[in-house]
């Protein structure tokens, strides 16, 4: 099995969002949001932009940014918050047991 990097992660991430034309705003895939406790490393936004930016084509990386994120570790635990506040949740947001038991039979 391959080890891969962070910013080459997201970098694959970006390039297939950008391929796949699913999109016609790319601002979707070029706003990277760092959430939970590894993500409050110091450095850890700039040096993860410095590093897309060198290995992004330069088409991609003109108006992408890192977001650090904003409420420290608790970040993840503020995102599951929203969602589950809107009046959708849970609809398509979750899955039942038996949802994800056929899912992983198969």
């Amino acid at each position: 099995m391959r080890t891969m990097s962070l910013h080459q992660a997201v970098a694959l991430c970006m390039d297939h969002c950008d391929a796949s034309g699913v999109t016609g705003d790319d601002s979707l895939f070029k706003t990277v949001v760092l959430a939970g406790g590894s993500a409050c490393l110091p450095g850890l936004a700039e040096r993860l932009e410095k590093e897309l930016h060198d290995h992004l084509l330069s088409y991609i990386c003109n108006g992408f940014r890192v977001i650090p994120p904003l409420c420290g570790v608790d970040s993840a635990w503020h995102g599951a918050k929203l969602i589950s506040n809107l009046s959708t949740f849970p609809g398509p947001w979750c899955i039942t047991r038996n949802q994800l038991r056929r899912k992983s039979k198969n």
